[in-house]
C-alpha cells in the first residue's frame, strides 16, 4: 500500500472531490492486494459519481480483506449499489447476507434495503416481514419510515385494517425528520379500503393541509372516492364507520402472536405521569361537577395547569430537549471559530484546555453546521451534522453533547472521512472517523452514506436507510 497516495485520496474525498479520489484509492494498492479500506472508500466515492455497478465490485473487494471487517456495512453498501444498478436480484443476496453478520450495528438499513428490493421484484408479503424487522430493530432510532413501508405492503396484499394499523403506529413514532404527510396520505389510503370514509377524508386533510405534498394518482384516486362515499353516506340515513379489527404479526398471519407492534408506551413515548394526570383530571371534573364553587373551580383549573405544564417540561426534558438547544449550541461554537472569539460558553465545561484546542482546531473557518440526524437521551446526545465549507464542499462529523443545566454544550467533534450523511428518517450511520484528539486518522468507514443531501424516496443516490433503488453506501 502506497501511504502517500493513500493520504491524498482521504483528503480528495473530504474535499469532495470524488473522482480524483476514487483513482488515488485504486493507485494506492498494489496489483492483487487486499486493501479493505481504500476500496470501501473507492466504492462510495463511486457511489457519489454514480457509477453503481462499479462501486459494488469495489465493496466486494473491500470484503475480500478479512482483517478490515465491517462486512454488515459492506455488504449493505453493496446491495444498494445493486439496487441503484437496476440488479434487485444481487442487492437482495446482499442484504440478506448482511442481516446474518451478528456484528452489524445496525441491521435495520440491511432489512429496509432488503425490502425495498423485493418490493421492487413483486414480492410485498416478504417486503413486509423485512420492513417489520427494521421497524422493531432496536438500533433503528426511528422506525416511522419503516412502519409506513410496512403498511404500504399490507395494503398490496390486501390487509387495510392492517395498513391502517401500521401507518397510525407510524404517527405515534413519527420525528422531526419524518415525512408525516406522506404517511397521514398513506393512512387515509387505508382507511378508504376500511369504509371509513370520514376518517379517511380527514387524513387525506392533514396530509395536504400545508399545500406543500402533492397525493400520488392512487392516494388522489382514492381521496377523491372517500369524499363520494361521504357525500353518498350524508344524503342517506347515516352510517357508521366501520370498526377496525384488531393487527396481526405479518409473520403469523393467523394472528396467534398478539399485536405485531409493542405499544408506543413501552418505548416511552407516553409516559405514566401523564396517564395520571389525565386520570386526575377526570377525578376533578367530578368534583367540581358535584361542589359547584366558585373559589374551588378556581384553585383545582390553576393546579391542573401547573401539573400539565410541569409534566409537559419533564416529559420534554426526558426526550432531550433544552435551552440552548443542540443546534444552537454548535451554531455558536462554528461562529465562534470563525469569528475568533471565545467558545467556552459553547463547550462543556468538563474539558480540558487542550481537549478544548483539539475540538476547536478541527472545525473549519467559515463553516455552516446543521444536524441531520440524532441520537439522543436526557443527559447525552450524538448527532451527525453536515457542514457546508466555506468554499462550497461539504463534510460529515459526529458530534457529542453533554446535557449542562437546562441546556447542551458540546463535548467531542470527530470528522467522518467516508462522507456519511442521514438517512430519511435520520439516522446516524457507522462511519470512518478521524478522532478529534489525535493528529493520526482512523482509516474506518463502517457504514458511512455514500450519498448527501439526497431524497429520501427511490432516487438514485440517497443517504442510508432508504429505498432499495438509492444509492446509499454506509
Amino acid at each position: 500500500m502506497n501511504a502517500q497516495l493513500l493520504e491524498n485520496a482521504r483528503n480528495a474525498y473530504r474535499a469532495g472531490d470524488f473522482a480524483q479520489a476514487a483513482q488515488l484509492f485504486a493507485a494506492a494498492k498494489q496489483p492483487g492486494e487486499a486493501a479493505g479500506e481504500a476500496d470501501h472508500l473507492r466504492g462510495n466515492s463511486l457511489m457519489r459519481l454514480g457509477l453503481f455497478r462499479d462501486a459494488a465490485i469495489a465493496y466486494g473487494e473491500a470484503l475480500a480483506d478479512a482483517s478490515y471487517g465491517r462486512r454488515g456495512a459492506l455488504l449493505t453498501n453493496q446491495g444498494k449499489a445493486y439496487a441503484a444498478s437496476g440488479d434487485f436480484a444481487s442487492a437482495q443476496a446482499s442484504f440478506q447476507a448482511a442481516t446474518q453478520d451478528a456484528s452489524y450495528a445496525t441491521p435495520y438499513k440491511a432489512y429496509l434495503g432488503l425490502g425495498d428490493a423485493l418490493l421492487e421484484s413483486g414480492d410485498p408479503t416478504n417486503a413486509g416481514v423485512a420492513f417489520r424487522q427494521a421497524a422493531i430493530d432496536g438500533t433503528n432510532p426511528a422506525p416511522a419510515l419503516a412502519l409506513a413501508k410496512l403498511g404500504a405492503c399490507f395494503l398490496k396484499i390486501g390487509r387495510a385494517q392492517d395498513a391502517a394499523e401500521s401507518y397510525r403506529t407510524a404517527v405515534d413514532y413519527a420525528g422531526p425528520q419524518d415525512d408525516t404527510r406522506s404517511i397521514q396520505a398513506g393512512l387515509g389510503q387505508a382507511l378508504a379500503a376500511c369504509g371509513r370514509p370520514q376518517d379517511a377524508v380527514d387524513a387525506f386533510q392533514r396530509a395536504t393541509s400545508d399545500g406543500l405534498y402533492q397525493l400520488t394518482a392512487e392516494e388522489a384516486a382514492s381521496f377523491q372516492s372517500a369524499q363520494d362515499a361521504l357525500s353518498t353516506s350524508r344524503s342517506m340515513a347515516p352510517v357508521a364507520d366501520a370498526p377496525l379489527t384488531p393487527a396481526v404479526d405479518p409473520l403469523d398471519p393467523l394472528g396467534k402472536s398478539g399485536q405485531f407492534m409493542p405499544d408506543p408506551s413501552d418505548t416511552g413515548f407516553f409516559t405514566l405521569s401523564e396517564s395520571e394526570m389525565i386520570q386526575q383530571d377526570k377525578v376533578q371534573q367530578k368534583v367540581r361537577r358535584k361542589h359547584n364553587h366558585t373559589g374551588l373551580k378556581v384553585f383545582l383549573t390553576i393546579f391542573v395547569l401547573l401539573v400539565i405544564v410541569a409534566g409537559g417540561l419533564a416529559f420534554a426534558y426526558t426526550r432531550g430537549f433544552g435551552y440552548p438547544s443542540q443546534q444552537s449550541s454548535l451554531t455558536g461554537l462554528f461562529t465562534a471559530v470563525t469569528d475568533g472569539s471565545s467558545t467556552d460558553e459553547y463547550l462543556a465545561s468538563g474539558l480540558s484546555d487542550d481537549a478544548k484546542a483539539v475540538i476547536t482546531s478541527t472545525i473549519p473557518q467559515g463553516a455552516t453546521p446543521a444536524i441531520e440526524g440524532m441520537d439522543q437521551s436526557m443527559t447525552e446526545s450524538t448527532a451527525t451534522v453536515k457542514v457546508t465549507l466555506s468554499k462550497g464542499g461539504t463534510q460529515t462529523y459526529e458530534v457529542g453533547f453533554v446535557r449542562e443545566g437546562l441546556g447542551w454544550r458540546v463535548s467531542s467533534v470527530t470528522v467522518d472521512l467516508s462522507g456519511n450523511g442521514s438517512d430519511a428518517t435520520g439516522t446516524t450511520t457507522n462511519s470512518t472517523k478521524t478522532d478529534t484528539g489525535s493528529a493520526a486518522t482512523d482509516a474506518s468507514a463502517a457504514d458511512t452514506a455514500a450519498t448527501d443531501g439526497a431524497s429520501s424516496t427511490d432516487t438514485a443516490a440517497t443517504t442510508d436507510g432508504t429505498a432499495a433503488t438509492t444509492g446509499t453506501s454506509n
